[in-house]
């Protein structure tokens, strides 16, 4: 009978807690971005670099979904710039050029995160 209680408390508690906004997704998503952009910069072979991008890549691709609902229009230019550079990131001609989309990622990833923190925190409508 416990065990049946602590079931519904649970899926209870679950179905409860508030939805995250498009916005919230959007940054969370984006320290995903930098975490397999770092991935990419500590990679020791061209296959795992190569690997981390394309996660990168894909987390961006995230982001320029989730950002259409927030009111902070300067955010989509970037993202679609980091876009272009995650693709060339996960498909690079060579080591080096890999290593060099990989590394600009990673900066620009940072520096988005610190515009999201600028934006999300002036219009708090758009983190609602």
């Amino acid at each position: 009978m416990i065990k049946i209680y602590c079931f519904l408390f649970a899926f209870i508690y679950t179905y409860t807690l508030p939805e995250k906004s498009n916005c919230e997704l959007a940054y969370s998503t984006a320290t995903y971005a930098l975490m397999h952009a770092k991935k990419a910069l500590k990679a020791n072979n061209f296959d795992h670099q190569k690997y981390a991008s394309s996660k990168a890549l894909v987390s961006y691709e995230k982001i320029a979904e989730y950002l259409t609902d927030c009111k902070c229009d300067n955010l989509s230019d970037r993202v679609a710039e980091n876009i272009e550079d995650a693709k060339k990131a996960s498909d690079p001609i060579d080591w080096d050029r890999g290593r060099y989309y990989s590394k600009k990622v990673y900066n620009s990833t940072q520096d988005l995160i610190g515009l999201m923190d600028e934006c999300f925190s002036t219009e708090p409508e758009a983190s609602k």
